[in-house]
């Protein structure tokens, strides 16, 4: 059986997918969007985050490190990040929360046994399990095992993706899953490059796939100040939708939830701000001239 590395497990979610979910978060993810708003999804490790703005100064966390990364400065404790090696002891006896782990091992009985809990609230609410991330796709055999798991026992399912898969995984994907919540970020490769890490030749293939299978599918645009909300790209990522009979897509506007985060993990900002309301309204405007309904959400 597979095991995989799983950061969050949400039960009772109406946000992604029909009806009443819960939503596995698979971590890891190949892509380095420069706008993540959950950069803990992004290593294939677990991760020590510390909220320094929580922390109560106990010493617990001192006295259990087997590394030294916890070192007292004045009446702050303060994290070492060289020395940690990720043990997880310090978050263990942390009652405040400032020090939390993300990431853990888990097998697919493991999750499958909080999957199940909730089954009479799916069956009642048209409602079922949805894989996100990171990116779900990139824990290969884990995911699929998941997704056959959830198909034996009659869920729907949602999977929630990037589409940075090789394709012949992707199918494995594709056929176990009744619904796609599929990002499109940039249709220039180039720039999706620049603007991810990797360009977008194989997540367009995988979506042409998704297409054509006829499975159900939500186009969603994360829209980035001055990254990809120019009318050139809203245009050529209608050209593209259109060519497959799509005109709704979903938009997810900039905001900054996740800036404490990159803080706990000892990261830089990504240097992005909120769209004010009229300009959102006038880059929204350019979905309108290009035939594309939007979805904010």
């Amino acid at each position: 059986m597979e095991s995989g590395m799983v950061y969050n497990i949400q039960r009772m979610s109406t946000k992604d997918g029909p009806g009443l979910r819960t939503t596995v978060f698979l971590k890891g993810c190949p892509l380095h969007c420069l706008w993540c708003s959950n950069p803990e999804s992004q290593s294939f490790h677990p991760q020590l985050l510390f909220f320094e703005n929580l922390c109560q100064s106990c010493g617990a966390c001192e006295r259990v490190c087997p590394y030294g990364a916890v070192v007292k400065r004045g009446s702050a404790y303060n994290w070492e990040r060289a020395l940690c090696q990720g043990c997880g002891a310090c978050a263990e006896v942390c009652s405040a929360k400032a020090r939390v782990m993300s990431g853990k091992r888990m097998s697919v009985q493991e999750v499958m046994s909080v999957v199940d809990r909730d089954s009479l609230f799916y069956a009642n609410s048209d409602g079922g399990v949805t894989f996100g991330g990171g990116e779900p796709t990139a824990a290969g055999d884990f995911l699929v095992e998941l997704l056959q798991h959830c198909a034996s026992k009659g869920y729907h399912v949602c999977v929630d993706t990037c589409g940075m898969c090789a394709p012949e995984q992707f199918r494995k994907v594709l056929a176990l899953t009744d619904l796609f919540l599929f990002d499109c970020k940039h249709m220039d490769t180039e720039e999706h490059r620049r603007l991810t890490g990797f360009g977008n030749g194989v997540i367009l293939e995988n979506l042409r796939q998704v297409f054509e299978s006829g499975k159900k599918v939500r186009i969603r645009v994360p829209l980035m100040p001055h990254l990809n909300d120019s009318e050139e790209n809203i245009l050529a990522m209608a050209v593209f939708l259109h060519r497959y009979g799509k005109t709704e897509v979903d938009v997810l506007p900039c905001h900054a939830f996740g800036s404490s985060k990159y803080d706990a993990l000892r990261l830089p900002r990504p240097s992005l701000s909120a769209y004010s309301a009229e300009e959102l309204k006038r880059v929204l405007e350019r979905f309108t001239r290009a035939d594309l309904k939007v979805t904010i959400v």
